[in-house]
């Protein structure tokens, strides 16, 4: 696939073309608030990151103001909380409000600062995943066994409703002998989840279809709508490679897997959709099609605020033959 885009992009680099010098400092462009929050059921604490988008041009602007945050949750304001150092669950220099999050609750957020207008957004906590079964079973594949995991959900009639699904990995290396006790190793991995045999993930149209171009998923973070499935009764099939793991006479190695289920609210499924279009974007890094832009829902700025509510599964053993 690769050799064909290149041979278009060496087509069209020989065709005659006409330039025009311009200077950066001709662009107006303005400073934006930026904000990301992203609250979910999973956990208690809400992290906020509030900063101000940065011009060609930074001259005449006040950068050592703090900003004015505002967080309601269903009308009532919350407390909000800020950490100059980083923790093991909020990264340095960041806002934070406590406090477990339901489904159905509605967020919205103000942010100020003394030289920009007011940004506003909102945002509800979707309804739970509507989990009726899943499994990891050991199957038949094209190049040996692999792993499936199955989904089975039903989906709610008469609502656009978005989805995620991500499995997280972990392998656990012990080492038998107790002197050696002190070096096991636990290593966390997201699966990398083969999704051509799921009609949910592998259709491919127009350039896509023509020019074999795969879907990545940012993060490995699956999602999908219902426009497919809308009030029925649907199992997910996606599957990734068996590793079965070792043990020998010095060290044990065993593997485990969790499935995280997403239901998103539509602002955050759009801003995951927008995040995978511009990462599988191959023909605009050519100049074949047009530059694709972040989703945002902010007003007078830039960023999301989006809710989801969580399934965490518990660790999952590692099928066996």
């Amino acid at each position: 696939m690769i050799y064909r885009l290149l041979f278009i992009a060496l087509l069209i680099s020989v065709l005659p073309s006409c330039t025009h010098e311009f200077s950066l400092t001709e662009v107006d462009a303005e400073r934006k608030i930026v904000l990301f929050c992203m609250p979910s059921t999973l956990g208690d604490t809400t992290l906020i990151q509030v900063a101000r988008s940065r011009v060609i041009h930074n001259q005449g602007t006040n950068t050592d103001s703090k900003p004015f945050l505002v967080f309601r949750l269903n009308g009532e304001e919350k407390e909000i909380h800020y950490t100059e150092v980083s923790t093991g669950l909020l990264p340095a220099r960041s806002y934070y409000v406590v406090g477990k999050l339901e489904e159905d609750d509605q967020i919205s957020m103000e942010v100020s600062y003394p030289d920009l207008p007011v940004a506003k957004s909102q945002t509800v906590i979707p309804q739970a995943f509507p989990l009726d079964k899943s499994e990891v079973v050991l199957t038949d594949g094209e190049y040996g066994r692999k792993i499936q995991f199955r989904i089975a959900f039903t989906d709610p009639a008469g609502a656009e409703d978005y989805y995620g699904m991500r499995v997280i990995k972990k392998t656990s290396t012990a080492f038998l002998q107790p002197e050696n006790s002190d070096s096991d190793t636990i290593k966390y991995t997201s699966v990398d989840l083969n999704l051509d045999n799921e009609p949910l993930f592998s259709e491919k149209t127009g350039f896509d279809d023509i020019f074999d171009i795969s879907k990545e998923y940012y993060r490995n973070l699956y999602i999908w709508d219902d426009s497919k499935i809308n009030g029925k009764s649907y199992t997910l099939k996606v599957d990734t490679y068996y590793d079965a793991g070792y043990e020998d006479e010095e060290q044990k190695e065993t593997i485990e897997f969790k499935i995280y289920l997403y239901k998103l609210s539509k602002e955050m499924y759009t801003y995951l959709k927008s995040l995978n279009r511009i990462n599988n974007n191959d023909l605009g890094g050519y100049g074949l099609a047009p530059i694709r832009s972040h989703y945002t829902n902010v007003e007078n700025g830039i960023g999301l605020l989006g809710g989801c509510n969580v399934y965490e599964s518990e660790w999952i053993s590692n099928p066996k033959e």
